[in-house]
């Protein structure tokens, strides 16, 4: 999964500007933590082009494949080994599980990543998109709810919230308030305030309005980016998708502040 995502280490670029941080003496790895249908291509495209205007490297792997001369890395499924980490300060980035199982369905549907494409034994040799392809929406949405969403959410249950190295976002609220979010995000990373305004800038040029020229909640089925709309869920899940979710992950919503019981 994500196979596109695993982009070689950015190749040293010659130092043009000051570096970003408020003490340039002790630079810390950044890291940001994120999860499939999460913000990944979106935090991608935005902490990339923050390293090529510093002259820092970035570098989107797992975390075997980190390379010391990293300054900015990304983990798009969060699996990290605090304990084999340099100095570091990070970010971890979640959504609603339900909004996320259709974001990935829609998405499956169409995408081209190879991993995609793949017959499978266990899906009587078809590939995983087919297998999408032939069943209706609702029976789709619980393929995908028991297919590659499952790990996804496990993934995001089993992360560890507690660390105060790491600021934790939600996908929900930098969708209402961007601008906020990144000034807290930037800040948190130890940047000047100079810096943040610059990287500011450069979170607008990616912002969802500006790389789809639709405004948030307009649906295509055919973008990456596909409607950016927050409770999608409750427009699309049927009681046979409340009832298979609350099996599968038990009170998961509960415990990442989605929901107060299981009463939903």
């Amino acid at each position: 999964m994500l196979s596109f995502f695993n982009t070689p280490l950015e190749s040293t670029i010659k130092r043009q500007f000051r570096v970003p941080f408020v003490d340039e003496d002790s630079q810390k790895l950044i890291i940001h933590c994120c999860y499939h249908k999460v913000g990944t291509a979106w935090f991608i495209r935005i902490l990339r082009s923050t390293a090529r205007y510093y002259g820092l490297n970035f570098q989107c792997s797992t975390q075997d494949e980190l390379n010391r001369n990293t300054d900015i890395f990304m983990e798009y499924m969060s699996r990290i080994d605090i304990d084999k980490l340099p100095d570091y300060v990070g970010s971890h980035m979640i959504r609603d599980p339900r909004d996320m199982i259709i974001s990935a369905y829609f998405y499956h549907l169409w995408t081209k990543e190879e991993w995609a494409h793949i017959p499978r034994k266990s899906l009587n040799n078809l590939t995983y998109q087919q297998h999408l392809k032939s069943l209706n929406q609702e029976d789709g949405l619980l393929a995908e709810m028991n297919g590659t969403s499952k790990e996804v959410i496990e993934e995001m249950s089993r992360w560890n919230y507690d660390n105060p190295d790491f600021l934790e976002i939600k996908y929900e609220d930098l969708i209402k308030d961007e601008s906020a979010v990144f000034y807290k995000l930037f800040q948190h990373y130890s940047f000047r305030e100079e810096a943040i305004q610059n990287c500011l800038q450069i979170t607008e040029k990616y912002s969802f309005n500006n790389r789809t020229k639709r405004k948030k909640g307009t649906v295509d089925n055919q973008s990456h980016l596909r409607s950016g709309r927050i409770g999608e869920w409750k427009e699309i899940f049927t009681e046979k998708h409340k009832y298979s979710f609350k099996e599968l992950f038990g009170d998961v919503l509960i415990r990442l502040g989605y929901e107060v019981n299981n009463d939903w």
